[in-house]
């Protein structure tokens, strides 16, 4: 039971509790892992933190097994399966909340690949501005997610979105499609205005054709700040990033998302130079 549970980087305090809840509930986390691994979300709507991550961590047996049958490397199964244990940090290590995020990872719908996340999209979002995109609503997409925790390194970047076209191609022939695509307060174009040119952001924004920005602010107050502050002072200025963004809010300026697109076909020319 858990058989994944040593090689995830769980809190140890964390660990020894998720494993106490199994032994304790095998035959309930057997039975919701499976549910839940076939796409069944709402068996964990009512449970508790701790048995919600030991249904996530049982059920990595069975992505394990998709896995083996499309012949995907270990190493790329594991890089996944860590999001848990950072899911867990994001919750002070009580457990895990973000159950309906880890279904991607789980029905292996999500891989990553170097230091990115690359997700199987079929494009359904009415909210999304076509007319300035070079895809249609319900085309098939590559989204590409970035995991925290690690240095936002050009050369990362590039070197992951050129193996993650090679994977797909290898593992998922059928899957055709045409643009990798990114929804990110990373690629927002306000960004330039209190970041350096040289930022590992900018840089990174540079690798997409960024299409449109929007000011909608809640993703990077979390992502910089960790949490809203009703009042603008009260932020935290503990890093260069959160000092130079608090000046620029507290002057009036904007945080936001942008939406951007890289054409498949131009992978390997991506260099921060577009």
């Amino acid at each position: 039971m858990l058989d994944y549970i040593d090689f995830l980087g769980l809190d140890e305090d964390l660990k020894v509790k998720t494993l106490n809840t199994a032994d304790k509930n095998k035959n309930k986390i057997v039975s919701l892992a499976e549910k839940y691994a076939k796409g069944d979300n709402k068996c964990l709507v009512n449970q508790n933190d701790l048995t919600r991550l030991a249904v996530v961590i049982e059920a990595l047996k069975f992505t394990k097994e998709q896995y083996d049958a499309l012949g995907i490397d270990e190493k790329i199964f594991f890089d996944t399966a860590s999001d848990i244990a950072i899911w867990c940090e994001n919750n002070k290590n009580r457990g895990l909340k973000n159950y309906n995020w880890l279904r991607n990872h789980i029905r292996c719908e999500l891989f990553r690949i170097g230091r990115l996340q690359f997700q199987l999209y079929k494009c359904n979002n009415p909210t999304l501005k076509y007319s300035r995109l070079p895809f249609d609503y319900g085309e098939n997409l590559i989204y590409v997610h970035i995991p925290q925790g690690e240095k936002l390194l050009l050369d990362d970047c590039i070197k992951s979105l050129i193996d993650a076209k090679a994977f797909f191609e290898k593992y998922f022939p059928s899957y055709s499609f045409n643009y990798f695509f990114c929804e990110s307060w990373l690629l927002f174009g306000g960004n330039k205005n209190f970041m350096r040119a040289d930022s590992n952001i900018i840089k990174f924004s540079q690798l997409f054709d960024v299409a449109y920005s929007l000011d909608i602010d809640a993703q990077a107050i979390e992502r910089i700040f960790g949490k809203r502050h009703l009042i603008k002072s009260k932020y935290p200025e503990n890093t260069t990033l959160q000092s130079s963004a608090k000046k620029y809010i507290m002057t009036g300026g904007k945080l936001g998302i942008g939406v951007g697109t890289i054409n498949k076909n131009k992978i390997t020319d991506c260099s921060g130079n577009n």
